[in-house]
């Protein structure tokens, strides 16, 4: 029995397997995995990890079973899982996707299923992702203390009531893609001013985990410690006149909506 296994091996299952391992929470040999691509089967496999034949194999060998698909695949995933239900013995589910709830999991592999859902973020990878955690009421203490130890060897991890699982994906599910984009907009800029690419690249990247760490540590609000860069006269005071005149707050309220609606369209 492999003490975990994840039903597609893209960019966010390999990313919390990948995590894991890097973590030291569990060993290559513990884990298993299964896809139809070619390619990440055998890169799967480069890792140490066993490649398993079928949906159906991989729920039926595994203690934890990451269901790490899109959601628009899940209704045939869940279908092939369905006849083998009832040959489970106390696995528990874990749905990484934005939009699926965990009565429709239950709904397919009966109501007696544990199911754990999870909204992640790619920095899991490195050991710094941001996962938010919900649960069925089946689902001891015991049992999801231990997912949660495993995933707070890999970053920070908060435990929201399900109702709030949509609404969080801005928040950390997708606000990598966010801060990628304003490292690219000012990299870009910077570069244009004649400064080497990679070295803007490097002292942008930095100041962002320092700007975060700076929120985490000092525990002072975000509009503070603008107040702290910006000293009157100065530079950067100029830069925030402009996202202010721009109404950079409203775009990106705007982009956050756009995203948590996107969810409850796909939600099943």
């Amino acid at each position: 029995m492999y003490k975990i296994g994840s039903i597609g091996a893209g960019n966010m299952g390999l990313a919390i397997i990948d995590g894991a391992v890097g973590s030291k929470a569990f060993l290559s040999s513990d884990i298993a995995v299964f896809d139809i691509c070619q390619d990440k089967i055998d890169l799967c496999k480069s890792k140490g990890y066993s490649v398993l034949s079928s949906e159906e194999a991989l729920f039926l060998n595994c203690e934890i079973v990451l269901l790490a698909v899109k959601p628009q695949i899940y209704e045939d995933v869940l279908n092939k899982l369905k006849s083998s239900s009832e040959k489970v013995n106390n696995q528990i589910i874990i749905t990484i996707a934005a939009g699926i709830s965990t009565s429709y999991i239950q709904n397919f592999l009966g109501e007696d299923t544990k199911v754990i859902r999870i909204m992640p973020n790619t920095p899991l990878l490195i050991g710094h992702g941001a996962c938010a955690f919900s649960k069925t009421d089946n689902v001891n203490d015991d049992e999801f203390d231990k997912i949660i130890r495993i995933f707070e060897t890999m970053g920070e991890v908060a435990v929201i009531s399900e109702e709030q699982m949509n609404d969080i994906i801005p928040a950390n599910g997708s606000s990598p893609a966010y801060v990628y984009y304003f490292i690219d907009c000012i990299t870009s800029s910077v570069e244009k001013m004649g400064i080497d690419k990679d070295a803007a690249k490097k002292l942008v990247a930095q100041t962002f985990i320092g700007a975060a760490e700076m929120v985490l540590k000092t525990g002072k609000d975000p509009k503070e410690l603008i107040q702290q860069v910006c000293t009157p006269g100065g530079a950067t005071i100029e830069s925030i006149k402009v996202f202010d005149e721009k109404n950079l707050c409203e775009i990106i309220d705007e982009a956050c909506i756009k995203c948590v609606n996107r969810a409850y369209e796909l939600s099943l």
